[in-house]
This record gives structure tokens, sequence and C-alpha cells, in this order.
């Protein structure tokens, strides 16, 4: 549904409310698109869940596709390289002249961003298709069977990893895990039983570690955030919670139903649910605003500037303000968005669930 199609339905129902402007707001121009994944006869409801990274030295947007290749394109939409893997990358993450990617063939690479050559790979034997961290000199990533990897970032080669045991409530998970979070002195992840850990980040030893999810059912943690000294977390059993980074105590929780993504800006934790997206403070967890959502959580939100980018493979691109809450704009190119888009100065990349990359340039 089209954003247009979307503003009528809710308004000829008096009970739904909807922030949606009846005209459009220029908020940026479509620079060019390209399409990166031939089209299957019977690929019905496509999904690009990889997302995008840019690499700001050299301005190439990075990002993976369904079909197992990663891609890289220059600012114009030329291609300069691609590179084969065995299966559907996660969202990339650069640093210096390397991009770190992990894929669902249980593999993490590392490629040079210069060349497109692959530097190293490890083999995990789990699906990796969350972003990697990079700090200390080592690669963090998450599995979404609940582990935690590091691997050596020069080389690639095993540090250690630290695995739960979960055994979910009726053998039932929600789709997806929570990407590493790398800080100063600890290393954070998050797991399907509602636990959250800090862990040394060169040896693994563990800092702390305990449940922080509410409830005894669905407690997935799939969404985790780093800001002034506490991290926040989405918990899909019905909050969003600070907690204090060195000890782990839950500081404030919020209310938050279904919560599975959690991102930080301007004074304020945003979580995404399948209904809404919902801005608490980050002080004391007290309520902003709540804009309505339809569709699971897809790719984490991501903020640009003014705008916080929230992708929906139902609704495509929501721009919505985050001083008010208020959407003033859906991108969408017919058929929604699931992974992360990227944001360099005036422009935002973002990947369609038919495989096309779009650059949109800031108005």
């Amino acid at each position: 549904m089209n954003a247009l199609a979307l503003a009528l339905v809710l308004a000829a129902d008096p009970g739904v409310r909807t922030t949606l402007p009846p005209v459009a707001v220029q908020l940026f121009e479509v620079a060019w698109q390209r399409r990166f994944v031939p089209v299957a006869p019977l690929d019905w409801k496509p999904e690009e869940r990889g997302g995008v990274a840019v690499d700001p030295a050299t301005k190439l947007a990075l990002f993976g596709t369904r079909d197992g290749w990663l891609h890289a394109v220059r600012p114009d939409g030329t291609l300069a390289w691609e590179f084969q893997g065995a299966g559907p990358f996660g969202p990339p993450a650069v640093d210096g002249d390397t991009v770190y990617v992990g894929s669902s063939d249980g593999r993490l690479y590392a490629i040079a961003i210069p060349t497109g050559k692959a530097r190293w790979t490890y083999k995990a034997e789990e699906d990796l298709t969350t972003r990697p961290a990079i700090a200390h000199g080592l690669v963090y990533v998450a599995s979404l069977q609940d582990s935690l990897f590091c691997v050596d970032a020069a080389t690639g080669a095993w540090k250690w990893h630290h695995r739960r045991e979960t055994k979910a409530t009726n053998g039932f998970t929600i789709y997806g895990a929570a990407s590493a979070v790398a800080g100063a002195d600890a290393v954070y992840a998050a797991y399907s039983d509602g636990f959250a850990a800090a862990l040394d980040p060169r040896t693994g030893a563990v800092r702390w570690e305990r449940q922080i999810a509410p409830g005894d059912e669905h407690l997935d943690v799939d969404g985790i955030a780093l800001d002034g000294g506490r991290l926040y977390a989405a918990a899909y059993s019905g909050a969003v919670l600070a907690v204090d980074a060195r000890t782990g105590e839950v500081v404030w929780k919020a209310k938050a139903p279904g919560a599975s993504r959690v991102v930080t800006a301007a004074g304020l934790v945003i979580a995404v649910t399948p209904t809404s997206v919902l801005a608490v403070s980050l002080a004391d967890g007290a309520a902003v605003w709540t804009t309505p959502l339809v569709g699971s959580p897809q790719g984490a939100p991501v903020a640009a500037g003014k705008w916080l980018l929230v992708p929906s493979g139902e609704q495509g691109l929501r721009w919505i303000e985050l001083a008010s809450g208020r959407t003033l704009r859906v991108f969408d190119p017919g058929t929604g968005i699931s992974g992360s888009p990227a944001v360099l100065g005036g422009r935002v990349y973002v990947l369609s669930n038919e495989g096309d990359l779009y650059a949109l340039d800031l108005s």
C-alpha cells in the first residue's frame, strides 16, 4: 500500500489517528535507482533484510542481497565491485578500509573496500546475519543461535565466544537477534531468553549476565543500544529498558508490547513494535510520543538530522520528526523496505525488498 492509499484508509475510519499529512512533504528527491537482484518468476513477497552501510572515505554504498552477493556502488550509481558469498548477508559494518559482514551461511567475511577481495573468512556454523561491532582490534558478531563470537579484526583468528544455552518457551522465539554493541571497556549482547550480558572485550569473561526482559513468554531481547553509561534494550515481552552498563541493574522500564528494535537520538530512546514507534525520555523512560506503524519491525531505525527513518516491510521507509513523532513522508517503492538505510551527509541509501538500491538526496 502506498502512502496516499494508506492515508485515505486511515482517514476513512474516525477511530484511527494518523500523523501522515494530506499532502506529501518534500523532504528528499530520488537521485537514482538501480536493480541488483533479477526478478524470479516464483519470488513471491521477497525480502532484503541486510540493509546498507556507507564508507565515509570512498563514499561507496555497501550492501548484501538475498542472492548471496555483496555490492559496492559509487555515489553516481555505478558498480565498483561485487563479492559472491553462499547465503544472504546481514547488515555490513565499515572500519577503516575493510567492510565486515556476516551471512546466513555461517561465515563472517572481511572484505577489502578498495578491491572487493576477501581478506579473511571466519566460519562459525551459525547464522550471523546481525551487524558486526568493531573495537579494540577485534570484531564481535552475534548469531541467531544465541552466541557471541569474537575474532581478530586483522586475521579473522578466533579469540573467544560466549553462548547461552537457552530454552525458548514452547520452543518459540521471535526471528532475529540483537547486534553486539562494543563499549570502551565491555562488549554487550542480548539473547532470546530475555538475558543481556556484559563481557570482557579481550577474554570474553562475564562481567554481568542477568534476565532483563519482563514476563515469562517470548522474552527475546532483539535490540540494544549503548548511550551515556546505560544499555537500552527492547524486550518483546513488553518493555523498553535502561540498564546500568557497569552493573546490569535495571534503572527504569517503560511499557512497550512487542518491542524488538531500539535506537537513541536527540535525548530519546525510540523503540519499534508491530503496531507503533514510540519515544521515551533517555533519562527516566517517561513517554514522549507514539506514532502508528503497520507491519512487523524490520531493520533498526536510523537518525538523520531531525528525522528518524524507520523501515517497514509493509509501508516502506517512514520519515518521522524526532521532536514531535509526526510521520511526514513515507517512501515506498512498492515492495516495502526491510533493511536499515544508511546516511552520509545529505544522501540516504535504501534497498527495496525487490532488490533496487535508491539514492535519496535530502531537500
